[in-house]
């Protein structure tokens, strides 16, 4: 059984229909970013540098990649996306931008079904607060990869594709995958076949003049990542898995997502997007950017190039270090630092200026609510829980340019002891949950 809350959590009403009517808006301004090449690299060549063996290898990669077929903007892109939020005074703050491997789409509806049982078997009472519709949610991811491959099939003439679900070796998360491999084809007739990024280096290649790429024959319409994001993913015989990554960015294929895409997820861009004048290179509606800017957290930028503001807050950070989370660009739970492990790890650097590789978030303080919590299917136990919401929604736009998918699809929310610094179901930090309004 997947670590799960007995029973939802409250939250505000408000505050969940604002993170739902964020979804376009986020994916818009995400492309966007992804789109322009020349910004990505120089927001990421200082954490590049500071992290070679792998954001280094991401942005030179991307770099690769666009000398050879052209900017992002005239490909196809899919993102299942998820923006995460958390309380903070009552309003939702953003945590963070998730746009590769965005997990538990499939768990997440199941865990809103089984609340809602136990609410009508029991008759348990939540004052007349209702849980927000969250079945379409696999539907809808499952719809997006389709709407993509279908489009995929009919730019370039060929009658059948199979969608790649590129996997961890070891794979642990196999039951939320399932849920949408069952999906795609109950729904929509498309088969799946998971593979790691070493079987996709033995088993894919791409044609060296059409760029239609195969797996052991058969065409492959879209590589959809649920791995690709840790270096773990890479470090089994390493060279064949860059490989693999190269040959599909190379390919025909939609990339879910791109390289542009996963690098504008990074912690770095988000910081970079806080700053005066970040939104607005790609947005020019302004009740848009005021809606954007209004979810987005304290941010400030670590190593070279830091602003008089990013010092202070440095400087504050190594005073009262409880007050911030250290964060790398990384994705997966386990990797940030929180507390004293702040103040150590820059005087260990021997300064703020020398961690490129890092940013400073201010550190939210959710409202706790009493919540038992089941892991391995047992009571893992009682007691004061803070909770993060995830907004997921797709967005596929075509080689032509035209925004074919761009909408919100449901939520998932993680529930936590308070006290417990990472929040990852997968990593073994939190729980699923549901909330009722």
């Amino acid at each position: 059984m997947a670590p799960a809350s007995l029973l939802p959590q409250t939250y505000p009403k408000t505050q969940f229909e604002k993170a739902s009517s964020l979804a376009a808006p986020m994916n818009r301004l995400l492309d966007r970013v992804a789109s322009d090449g020349d910004w990505l690299t120089k927001v990421l060549e200082g954490s590049a540098a500071s992290d070679p063996d792998f954001t280094g290898r991401l942005l030179s990669l991307h770099n690769k990649i666009r000398k050879k077929t052209g900017p992002q903007s005239s490909k196809a892109r899919l993102g299942v996306i998820r923006s995460d939020y958390m309380l903070s005074n009552s309003v939702i703050k953003q945590i963070e931008l998730n746009t590769i491997a965005s997990s538990f789409g499939g768990l997440s509806t199941r865990i809103s079904k089984m609340h809602a049982y136990l609410i009508r078997r029991f008759d348990l009472d939540f004052e007349g607060r209702r849980q927000p519709e969250n079945d379409k949610l696999i539907d809808s991811l499952a719809e997006s990869l389709f709407v993509a491959h279908e489009d995929y099939l009919s730019k370039n003439g060929i009658e059948s594709a199979v969608i790649i679900f590129v996997v961890q070796e070891g794979e642990s998360n196999t039951s939320d995958q399932n849920i949408l491999e069952a999906a795609l084809y109950s729904n929509h007739g498309v088969r799946v076949e998971r593979r790691t990024l070493q079987q996709i280096f033995s088993e894919a290649k791409a044609d060296d003049y059409s760029k239609i790429l195969t797996l052991n024959g058969e065409d492959v319409s879209v590589c959809y990542f649920r791995s690709g994001y840790a270096p773990k993913d890479y470090e089994v015989e390493t060279d064949k898995a860059w490989k693999a990554r190269e040959t599909m960015e190379e390919s025909r294929s939609v990339m879910c997502p791109t390289l542009g895409y996963q690098l504008a997820g990074t912690k770095k861009v988000q910081q970079e997007l806080e700053r005066d004048g970040g939104v607005e290179r790609f947005c020019e509606d302004e009740e848009e950017i005021r809606r954007i800017r209004e979810v987005f957290a304290g941010l400030w930028a670590l190593g070279e190039g830091m602003t008089k503001e990013d010092k202070k807050a440095a400087a504050e950070a190594m005073v009262s270090p409880e007050k911030f989370v250290m964060k790398p660009q990384r994705e997966g739970g386990g990797y940030n630092f929180y507390g004293q492990q702040i103040k150590e790890k820059m005087e260990e650097a021997g300064g703020a200026e020398n961690l490129d590789e890092f940013i400073l978030m201010e550190r939210l303080e959710p409202p706790k609510q009493d919540a038992t919590l089941l892991r391995g299917g047992r009571v893992e136990g009682r007691g004061p829980s803070i909770s993060e919401l995830g907004i997921f929604a797709c967005i596929y736009v075509s080689e032509d340019g035209e925004e074919m998918v761009n909408d919100y699809s449901g939520y998932l929310l993680r529930t936590k002891f308070d006290g417990v610094d990472e929040g990852g179901v997968a990593s073994g930090f939190a729980t699923l949950s549901s909330i009722v309004l």
